[in-house]
C-alpha cells in the first residue's frame, strides 16, 4: 500500500500530471476571457508545459502567471493577429453558406483545411514565443520554417486537434466538464510531446553556436 501512494510510482505521477493540467487548463481559460490577452496565456501554458514534459520542478501557478507578465505585450499582439485571421476566414465561411453550387462546397472545404493549418502555425508560433526570445517578426518567421520544415509533426498535431474537437462536437452535453478541465491542455500537451524533441536540437545548436563565438573570442 505503501509503495501504491509514493510519489514516484508511475501511477501516482500520472496523476498527478492530470491534476496538474487541470490547473493549467482553469489558469489558461482565465486569462483567455479578455480575449486581448488570450495570446500571452497560450504562451504562458506551452511555457508550463515544456516544463512539465521534461520532468523540471513546476510551481504552475507561479510560473504561469511569471510567463503571462513577460509575454503580455508580444504574446497579445500575436494572438490578436491569429484572431483576426480566424474572424476573417469564419466570415469568409458564412459567406460561402449561403451559396448552394458545388463550387462554393469546395471552396468551404479548401478554406477550412487552410484555416486547420493556421491554427496549427498558431500553435508553433505560441510554443517559440514560450521558449525563445524574438521579435513578433521572427517568431512567426520561425514558426512558419518549423510548420514546413517538420511537416509530419505539423500534420500530428492538426489530428491532435481535430480528434479533441470532434470529440467535443459528438458528445457536446456531457463534455461540458472535460473541457473546463482539460480543453486546452490535453491536447496542447500531446502537440509539447510532438513540437519538444525540435526544440532540443534548436537549444543544442544554440548553445553551440554560443559556444562558438566565445572561442572566436578567446583567439
Amino acid at each position: 500500500m505503501d509503495r501504491f501512494f509514493d510519489a514516484n510510482n508511475p501511477l501516482m505521477r500520472f496523476l498527478s500530471q492530470m491534476v496538474d493540467l487541470v490547473i493549467l487548463n482553469v489558469l489558461t481559460l482565465a486569462c483567455c476571457v479578455p480575449v486581448v490577452t488570450a495570446g500571452a496565456s497560450l504562451t504562458a501554458m506551452n511555457y508550463v508545459m515544456l516544463h512539465q514534459l521534461r520532468g523540471e520542478e513546476t510551481y504552475i501557478r507561479r510560473m504561469f502567471l511569471k510567463s503571462f507578465r513577460e509575454n503580455l505585450k508580444q504574446g497579445a499582439a500575436l494572438g490578436l493577429l491569429y484572431l483576426a485571421v480566424g474572424l476573417l476566414g469564419y466570415l469568409d465561411l458564412r459567406i460561402l453558406r449561403s451559396f448552394d453550387a458545388k463550387l462554393t462546397t469546395g471552396m468551404m472545404i479548401a478554406l477550412t483545411v487552410v484555416l486547420v493549418l493556421i491554427f496549427v502555425l498558431g500553435v508553433w508560433t505560441f510554443a517559440l514565443q514560450a521558449r525563445f526570445e524574438n521579435t513578433i517578426r521572427g517568431t512567426l518567421a520561425n514558426a512558419v520554417r518549423l510548420f514546413l520544415g517538420h511537416l509530419p509533426r505539423t500534420l500530428a498535431m492538426a489530428a491532435v486537434w481535430l480528434a479533441w474537437l470532434a470529440a467535443l462536437w459528438h458528445f457536446q452535453g456531457i463534455l461540458a466538464l472535460p473541457v473546463l478541465l482539460y480543453g486546452l491542455s490535453l491536447p496542447g500537451f500531446i502537440c509539447t510531446i510532438l513540437y519538444d524533441p525540435v526544440f532540443r536540437k534548436m537549444e543544442e545548436e544554440q548553445v553551440q553556436d554560443e559556444s562558438d563565438i566565445r572561442e572566436s573570442q578567446r583567439i
